[in-house]
């Protein structure tokens, strides 16, 4: 390094820092004073290492913190110490790396769910339904079982413990486990550890074999004649709801997180935006007349909230800090309490048994396997996904009518042949080459 030091003085540093022009200027021996455009000031030491890379000296820098923090006399101190400590063969830019590594490391899991949340566990990323099951298995399970625990000391007995001990049904276990290894590929992505302790855990292998998956059911015809002519039992807002539900066909959480704005119903269509999608794409659901006098009746009781249906319960507007939508398990607890009083006389089903009802009947009228799929939202492969990019679907408007008409024949007691009926002639058949998936 060079011999000649301590060229700099503190007149001209306060005389830089005044007129808050970007320099740079040497004080010796590597020590450096950087100013930036915006005014900060920097103590850099700047040395080269005696190993050699392809015959050239490894040159490194190091910042020793801001100035007037430290002044010029602790600058050169520092400076001295670490070109001691270089003489000596150590590289204390390396050093200081590996410092911040290790005090990232001693994050605890407490501290790595909070900056999950803050940094990926958000909207528009996530849903909104989501993110509030993932945060419900990080407060409920994950951290009480690891929360003090620092991040790198956590194995893969450590979850496989957490898995045993939650005591979940296997689907619920299942769902712990994939939030716990986001939370860790977190980890991985912040450097603080090197693999995902996750990795290679199967809950077979812990519980056995999955359970066999509930098969979703079609409520018939003579069932839903029995349940919709008395479906205000379970409350007006309620029975609305569930209509526009089973006659749009949607998604509970689409239609619990539906906000006003986004319907049209002078144009008869209905806006969900790609925050409410599970597949994360909005899409256009056409409205009806008798739809949208159900959604109207809904917006009257709504009062001045955002939101179609908002929440009832002064506790979970608390929760939100102010106007939020209704829960999306009330509608079903308000079906669950009705059918443990015994007031309705069919089989219990559950909020996805609306669309798989839908798509039954659909079916029956002659509505094509492709155009209900499209009524139901699913996801269109093929050729077709490429080059179908219509919004609005006429095929798709029709059909819903021929399904509204269908639920009021139900509702009313009439019978099929009196409801009013639409052509199902212009439903398009699509080609067999175009694949759908849910």
């Amino acid at each position: 390094m060079a011999n000649s030091t301590n060229k700099l003085n503190d007149i001209q540093l306060r005389n830089w820092v005044a007129q808050r022009k970007p320099i740079a200027r040497s004080d010796g021996g590597g020590l450096t004073f950087t100013l930036s455009g915006s005014g900060t000031a920097t103590w850099v030491l700047r040395y080269r290492l005696g190993t050699r890379h392809n015959g050239q000296a490894v040159r490194r820098e190091l910042t020793l913190g801001n100035y007037p923090d430290i002044s010029l006399r602790e600058a050169r101190i520092l400076a001295g110490k670490h070109r001691a400590a270089i003489d000596g063969g150590d590289d204390p830019a390396i050093d200081k790396q590996s410092e911040k590594t290790r005090v990232r490391a001693d994050w605890t899991i407490r501290e790595l769910v909070k900056d999950y949340q803050d940094k990926v566990l958000v909207e528009p990323d996530y849903a909104a339904d989501t993110i509030e099951y993932r945060k419900s298995d990080y407060e409920q399970v994950i951290l009480p079982h690891l929360g003090s625990r620092l991040t790198s000391s956590v194995t893969s007995i450590d979850i496989v413990g957490m898995v045993v001990e939650a005591k979940r049904t296997w689907t619920v276990s299942k769902r712990i486990l994939t939030s716990a290894s986001m939370l860790f590929d977190h980890a991985c992505g912040q450097m603080l550890i090197p693999a995902n302790p996750c990795t290679g855990i199967r809950l077979s292998a812990i519980m056995g074999p999955r359970p066999p998956v509930r098969q979703r059911i079609m409520l018939q015809e003579d069932e839903l004649r029995a349940l919709l002519p008395d479906i205000d039992i379970i409350g007006i807002e309620n029975a609305l709801a569930f209509r526009i539900l089973l006659a749009t066909c949607v998604r509970g959480i689409e239609l619990a997180s539906a906000k006003k704005e986004n319907l049209f119903l002078d144009r008869g269509v209905w806006w969900i935006p790609d925050e409410a999608v599970k597949t994360r794409k909005g899409f256009l659901v056409p409205i009806v007349p008798v739809v949208a006098a159900w959604f109207e009746a809904l917006i009257d009781l709504s009062g001045e909230s955002t939101y179609l249906l908002p929440a009832r319960q002064e506790r979970r507007r608390r929760k939100h800090q102010g106007d939020i939508h209704v829960g999306t398990t009330t509608l079903w607890a308000a079906f669950k309490r009705a059918f443990d009083r015994q007031d309705i006389p069919i089989r219990h089903f559950t909020p996805h048994d609306t669309r798989s009802t839908a798509k039954g009947h659909l079916r029956n009228m002659g509505v094509s396997r492709e155009i209900s799929e499209i009524a139901l939202n699913h996801t269109l492969k093929g050729m077709e996904a490429i080059y179908d990019v219509r919004e609005e679907i006429p095929e798709r408007r029709q059909a819903l009518a021929m399904w509204a008409d269908f639920l009021i024949a139900c509702e009313t007691g009439m019978s099929p042949s009196h409801a009013s009926k639409p052509t199902i002639s212009n439903i398009i058949q699509f080609r067999k080459v175009a694949g759908i998936h849910s």
